[in-house]
């Protein structure tokens, strides 16, 4: 064998490899209402990329894993992600905080930012904008951030986690979690492929959490995240 016919082997040996590495499967939700659908397909993909690993029980991966070896932790964390995926028996508890018509942590800050508040840090003025450029003609942007959705435990169906109502808390103590969860009620663009939620997430009942606004697109039946912007951590 000579020495270009030794390069392409090479180079179609690396393709094939990249070719099957695993990739993290995703839950698309088949409900027929739009805001269920939106909040299910934005859990799906809350859970892995946003409320940690905690969801992967005790296959979880830890941050030296994360340094030390970046493609690694993503190989390991795709292939425990799927091993669980559509099998309940694994699945850990996501509590949903569904109190109607309860306002959210959506704070005075985060209302500065979404109006452009003049004392805003020139940064936020600008990732606010990018944000909100196709909701420039929606005057309820704040109302419905700012208002906590009704929707329910069970109008969830994830392939990666069991969705309870916080009441049920105290019952699954011993049980692996992922977290609470509140959403706000969502906000979208005119042609309503687009739309912003306000997502509040802690680990635990009242440990560590954050909040963020979460802009999603439809795309292929799937309402993806498109971009994000983090209000708060405590």
């Amino acid at each position: 064998m000579n020495f270009k016919t030794k390069i392409v082997v090479i180079l179609l040996s690396s393709l094939l490899l990249t070719n099957c590495k695993e990739e993290m499967k995703k839950c698309v939700s088949q409900s027929t209402d739009t805001n269920v659908k939106l909040y299910n397909d934005l859990t799906d993909q809350l859970i892995p990329y946003f409320f940690r690993e905690d969801y992967l029980g005790e296959k979880r991966y830890f941050d030296s894993l994360r340094v030390h070896d970046e493609d690694l932790y993503i190989e390991e964390k795709t292939k425990a992600h799927n091993e669980i995926f559509n099998h309940r028996e694994k699945f850990c508890n996501l509590y949903i905080d569904s109190t109607k018509n309860k306002n959210t942590d959506f704070a005075t800050s985060s209302k500065n930012f979404i109006t452009g508040h003049p004392e805003a840090h020139i940064n936020h003025k600008k990732s606010r904008k990018e944000l909100l450029k196709e909701f420039s003609n929606n005057t309820d942007i704040i109302k419905k951030l700012s208002t906590r959705s009704s929707i329910k435990a069970n109008q969830f169906n994830l392939c990666t986690a069991k969705v309870l109502d916080l009441a049920e808390y105290d019952k699954h103590t011993n049980e692996c979690e992922i977290g609470v969860v509140y959403f706000s009620e969502i906000v979208f663009d005119p042609s309503k492929k687009r739309a912003l939620v306000f997502v509040d997430h802690h680990i635990k009942k009242d440990y560590y959490g954050r909040n963020a606004v979460f802009k999603l697109r439809l795309h292929d039946n799937y309402w993806e995240i498109e971009d994000y912007t983090i209000l708060s951590t405590s």
